[in-house]
């Protein structure tokens, strides 16, 4: 299931399903002044050259762009990557796109000025173990998440083929703790966390095999 436009936030999902220029061309060279070979040309006029700043590229721009497809639960990341990292027992749960919240009350609020998201569950059946792995468009880079993810004491940075990762363990949601990696590349925004199966270095290597899946090329 995918959002569009606002997307609703609610209760968290992964523990509770089962019971993250140009320049103009210069003026011509004036001649020097005739019946003297010393003379000097006069300087070219000030308002010859016109110089045109270049626009500043966004994130996005040098990124997935906005209106790219958000893969599907199924289409998101190999099954053996995930039992790879969480566990040979894990296995998909639901897609949870309805009730889906990131770590963080900045993540959610990026959330919900998404254009389209689709989160999954992935757990051991019966164990109220579980892990999301969501893809979202954010629409615009989400500057004002990155930003709050570098003032947290709580978060690694690291760049990821051009795109930007952070990572953190033991992150307190209520009486939840989370382990977290977030992948931002354009508009595109990957999400894992999850509490008892995942760690920092488990969530950024799913994390790093969605979003393969997600970037073109």
């Amino acid at each position: 299931m995918r959002r569009q436009a606002t997307l609703r936030s609610s209760v968290l999902a992964a523990a509770g399903m089962l019971v993250l220029a140009g320049c103009a061309p210069p003026a011509a060279e004036a001649p020097a002044a005739s019946g003297s070979s010393t003379a000097t040309a006069p300087a070219p006029d000030a308002t010859s050259e016109v110089t045109t700043p270049l626009s500043t590229p966004t994130s996005a721009s040098n990124g997935i762009a906005t209106g790219f497809a958000v893969p599907a639960c199924e289409q998101q990341v190999d099954e053996a990557a995930v039992r790879s990292a969480f566990g040979s027992d894990v296995s998909f749960i639901a897609d949870v796109t309805e009730t889906w919240e990131p770590v963080g009350p900045a993540a959610q609020e990026a959330l919900a000025g998404a254009t389209a998201a689709v989160a999954c569950l992935w757990g051991v059946p019966n164990s109220g173990r579980g892990v999301s792995i969501a893809v979202a468009d954010l629409g615009d880079p989400a500057a004002d998440l990155i930003a709050a993810l570098r003032e947290s004491d709580a978060y690694v940075e690291s760049d990821a083929d051009g795109a930007l990762l952070f990572t953190a363990d033991a992150i307190e949601t209520g009486d939840v703790t989370s382990s977290v990696a977030y992948v931002f590349d354009g508009a595109a925004w990957v999400s894992v966390s999850g509490g008892e199966l995942a760690d920092a270095t488990s969530a950024r290597e799913v994390a790093l095999a969605v979003h393969a899946a997600v970037r073109p090329g």
